[in-house]
Parts: C-alpha cells; structure tokens; sequence
C-alpha cells in the first residue's frame, strides 16, 4: 500500500476500535454469537446478490455466445469485487480486472464497456435506493430542522442527477470524450493521448448498448433491481438473527446508509471503521443503541471478506495458471 492508504487504514482502524470499546466487547461477541448459524443464511442472500449481478453482467455484452459460461463470469466478477472492496482505488482497480479476466474470450475494450454498463445500471438502481431510503427517512424520522433541511436539498440533487444521466443517455451526450478534449492541453496531452482512442471505443460502445439493445438494458435494470432487494433482504435477515424485527421502510433507510457511507469513504481500504461508525450514529439516534448498529455492521464485514477471500484466491489460480 502507498502510505496515503496505510494512514486511511490506521484511522479507519482507531474508530473501529473505539467503537468496540465503547460498545464493549462482550457485548459484540454474545451478538455475533446470537446470528450463530444465521450467518449461513447471510451468506446464502449475499450469494443470491451476485447471482443477479452476474445475470445483469451477462446481459451487457450482445454477441452471447462469445461469453464464457455463467460459473466463470461469476467467478470473475468475485475476482474483480474482492479487489474493489479491498484496495482504496476501488473500482478502477476492480472493473479492469474483469475486463482483463475476461480478454481471452472478448476484446480489452468490449469486457471493459460491458463491465461499465452493468456497473453504470447498477449505480443507478443504488442511486434510486438512496432517494427513496431518505425521502422514507425525512417523512418519518424526526430530524432539527437544518438536518431537514439539508436532507431535502440532496434529494433534489440526486433526482437532477439520474434525470441528468437519462437525458444524457437518449441524446447521445458524448461526456467522457468532450472531457478528455477539454484537458487535453498542455502536459496533460501526453498522458491521455495513449488512452484517448480507447475511451472514445468504449463511451461509444456504451451509448450504442442503450440506444440498439432495449430490451437487454431493460432486464439488467431487472437484474441489479432485484441485487438491491436481496441487500435490503440480508440486512432483514441480520436484525432478525439479532431480535430486531424491522419492516420495508426501515430497510431502504438503513441500506441508503450503507450506500451513502460506501460512497463517502470510498478511499478507506475496507471501509474499516467508517461502516461501523455511520450504523453506530444512525441505530442511536433511531433509539436503536450503539451496540445494534456496530453489530449489524460487523456481520456484513464478515460476510463481505468471506466473499472477498472466495475472490483472491480466484486470482491466485489465474495468475499460477497463467502462461509465462
């Protein structure tokens, strides 16, 4: 890790230990004890999380029968999900190595613009999760005013924003290019001469998808849909392990959250500290205590690093089986 990483890390570190320690340790430890045998169920709906994903990602690539068989692109997508949880660069670490897993069936440039369109539909999905996990949250949590207040300024943000990405999909909106030829001056000219062309191939290969194949981009909507419900389904099955029974309402709040602080802390290796932090504050304040929230947060740690562990070791083989 470069050290910017490393002190990410150890302060992320510090607040996941202070947390621990004001919770109290034995009180974390009879709570993972409590989800016991539950955490197999955890994982069975995590499971079914990437299984829709992987659906979704299958869909994005036309020529199907150019595409490995599902088991490997769900392997793939573990290999590449690992390293996007695990490293602070996140996806633009995590989307390539899929691409480039996948380059001994399908070109660089359309694994990459295939993995960009399922990554792309699933933001917008999250980013609807968000809208309606603070407009539930707004109606029905008592919040001061300015807190209120500043809750209802990023709804309409965030509604411009996926208004904006609609209208910028059906107009044919070239974005990413027309950035490039903006900073393309200078010293900068070098360093995006080299990836120009290739970015050009896969903006244009992502506006071709939505503007020529409907109907696949209607079922990836689907697919990564239904990827949210079964995240909402994982956080019902953990309180329900932990006593809490929680209804839909709650559940797009608290998977809003989980979001929102993915998003936010996106530069901390693991998100360590900052995912048991953001649960700790909100479970509090909903009157749900400190420890709930820390325990909540803890279970999808583990069961986000087992997945994690299932994803390195799929690297490993494919660096051991690659030829020299």
């Amino acid at each position: 890790m470069r050290k910017i990483e490393w002190i990410f890390l150890v302060v992320g570190l510090g607040l996941f230990l202070l947390l621990i320690d004001k919770v109290g340790w034995r009180a974390i430890l009879r709570q993972l004890q409590q989800v016991g045998w539950y955490f197999l169920l955890v994982l069975a709906v995590s499971g079914c999380r990437y299984l829709a994903r992987t659906a979704a990602w299958c869909r994005a690539f036309p020529e199907k029968h150019d595409l490995p068989s599902f088991s490997r692109m769900f392997q793939v997508r573990l290999a590449g999900d690992s390293l996007t949880y695990l490293t602070v660069a996140g996806p633009l670490v995590g989307e390539p190595t899929k691409a480039t897993l996948l380059r001994q069936r399908l070109p660089l440039a359309v694994g990459l613009g295939g993995t960009l369109i399922e990554a792309g539909i699933y933001w917008i999905t999250s980013g609807l999760v968000i809208l309606l996990g603070l407009v539930v949250g707004l109606l029905q949590v008592t919040l001061e005013a300015e807190v209120r207040w500043a809750g209802w300024v990023a709804v309409g943000l965030l509604v411009a924003s996926l208004t904006s990405v609609a209208w910028l999909l059906r107009r044919r909106v070239h974005v990413f290019t027309a950035a490039l030829r903006w900073v393309d001056r200078g010293p900068v000219r070098r360093l995006t001469a080299q990836r120009r062309e290739r970015l050009a191939r896969v903006e244009e290969h992502l506006l071709d998808f939505y503007a020529l194949h409907a109907a696949d981009f209607r079922a990836m909507f689907l697919w990564s849909s239904l990827a949210q419900v079964f995240a909402m389904l994982e956080i019902y099955v953990i309180l329900g392990a932990l006593g809490v029974w929680v209804g839909w309402a709650d559940l797009l709040m608290f998977e809003a959250l989980a979001k929102i602080i993915k998003t936010l802390f996106f530069f901390v290796p693991a998100r360590v500290g900052t995912d048991e932090g953001g649960y700790a504050i909100v479970f509090q304040a909903l009157g749900l205590g400190l420890a709930l929230g820390v325990g909540l947060a803890l279970v999808r740690r583990l069961r986000s690093l087992v997945w994690a562990t299932a994803g390195l070791v799929i690297l490993a083989r494919h660096a051991v089986r690659r030829p020299v």
